[in-house]
């Protein structure tokens, strides 16, 4: 292993960008640039992109070929990472996009399980998760756990534990599954010595306890994130808990509306970035739905 991806380590806000696309469905990778310049000016240092929010398990391979290369394209100089979510539904498209990943420079690349056929053990998935990484051998390799979304709840310690020795460019995990104990045992994982990064805006406070300081986050949230960790580095947890309740605000906003990529477009509508309907089967917000959105998010003081 190289020693740059040896000291490979994401720092900072991390954003989970939605795929803008066309009226007619198609991506459009022409936002991209748009949407770049939003979320530095919003704090953040790199994104995940095509994971959850980002629709890549309703994309195309080519068409997330075309979204990675534009992201890292148009990042350039501007974000410090572009980890590109590889994981699809069956390994050989994940090899695929590892490779495609690997040739564009990408900053990393993270891989989720497949989610009809499931990995049945702990090495399975491990077994799974080594041939994509090895596909990449010159980029950094991040799991992504999100349990709640693939159907598998596996030991992910555990993973970690068995995926370490054996995955050369294996730097860490994403964790989004919910449980609190087991993104614990994850920090503890192989000494301690792992890239930990979690996708909860909820859990903010919580996780900077546990020693996680890296979320993977909505890009507007990237202020709120900044101003709590340094209460919390300063040890002012009245104002890092008044900071994660502004957070929790919002995301009852959300929550009123519906959640995923369809309320992630119709909020970065509201702050005038346009990205587009959704891919079928989500549906998108009608536009009286957004109207009263913008209106809750102004009334919370997110939206000026």
């Amino acid at each position: 292993m190289s020693q740059a991806i040896e000291s490979f380590c994401v720092e900072g806000a991390i954003a989970a960008p939605a795929t803008a696309m066309l009226p007619n469905g198609d991506v459009n990778v022409g936002a991209i640039g748009g949407y770049v310049d939003f979320l530095a000016s919003h704090e953040i240092d790199g994104v995940f992109i095509l994971g959850t929010l980002g629709e890549g398990m309703s994309l195309t391979i080519e068409e997330r070929k075309s979204v990675a290369a534009e992201w890292v394209k148009q990042a350039k100089n501007k974000l410090k990472y572009v980890i590109v979510q590889v994981g699809a539904g069956n390994l050989r498209d994940s090899i695929e996009l590892a490779k495609h990943a690997d040739s564009i420079k990408a900053s990393a690349i993270a891989c989720m399980s497949p989610s009809y056929f499931k990995p049945a053990t702990e090495e399975l998935m491990v077994e799974y998760l080594k041939q994509v990484a090895a596909a990449a051998p010159n980029t950094p390799f991040y799991y992504y756990c999100i349990n709640f979304m693939t159907g598998v709840y596996l030991n992910t310690a555990k993973i970690l534990e068995l995926a370490s020795p054996c995955i050369p460019n294996m730097r860490g995990i994403k964790m989004s599954s919910r449980e609190l104990p087991n993104l614990l045992d994850c920090t503890q994982a192989c000494g301690g010595r792992l890239n930990i990064m979690t996708g909860t805006d909820e859990q903010f406070l919580t996780t900077l306890a546990l020693g996680v300081k890296v979320p993977i986050l909505n890009g507007f949230l990237g202020p709120i994130f900044k101003r709590l960790k340094m209460a919390f580095d300063n040890g002012d947890m009245e104002a890092a808990r008044k900071e994660q309740l502004f957070a929790r605000r919002i995301k009852h906003i959300q929550d009123k509306y519906g959640g995923g990529p369809p309320i992630v477009k119709a909020v970065m509508k509201c702050f005038g970035l346009d990205l587009g309907p959704v891919r079928l089967p989500l549906k998108d917000l009608p536009d009286s739905t957004v109207l009263e959105l913008k209106n809750d998010l102004k009334t919370s003081g997110i939206l000026q």
